[in-house]
């Protein structure tokens, strides 16, 4: 019984990556036939690109330097 369970969640799993990449490719033309068509989107495209790099990387510190304080705290408890 667990290998038809297996069988059909892979199943599942593999349908799902192909509708993921039928729709990025899909999104993907559509940005780059409105990028032919109106050149200023790919500044915007960018623009936004960088804002959302900077904003996760602003996260990913915050979360980074608030777990390594509660090693911190232990260090001083421990070491």
């Amino acid at each position: 019984m667990e290998k038809i369970h297996f069988i059909k969640e892979a199943k599942r799993s593999t349908h799902s990556i192909v509708w993921q990449f039928l729709l990025q490719g899909v999104l993907l033309i559509a940005l780059g036939v409105l990028v032919v068509m109106y050149p200023e989107l790919l500044i915007l495209f960018f623009a936004f690109t960088f804002i959302m790099i900077g904003v996760g990387s602003l996260w990913a510190a915050y979360k980074i330097r608030r777990f390594t304080k509660k090693f911190d705290v232990f260090f001083d408890l421990f070491g």
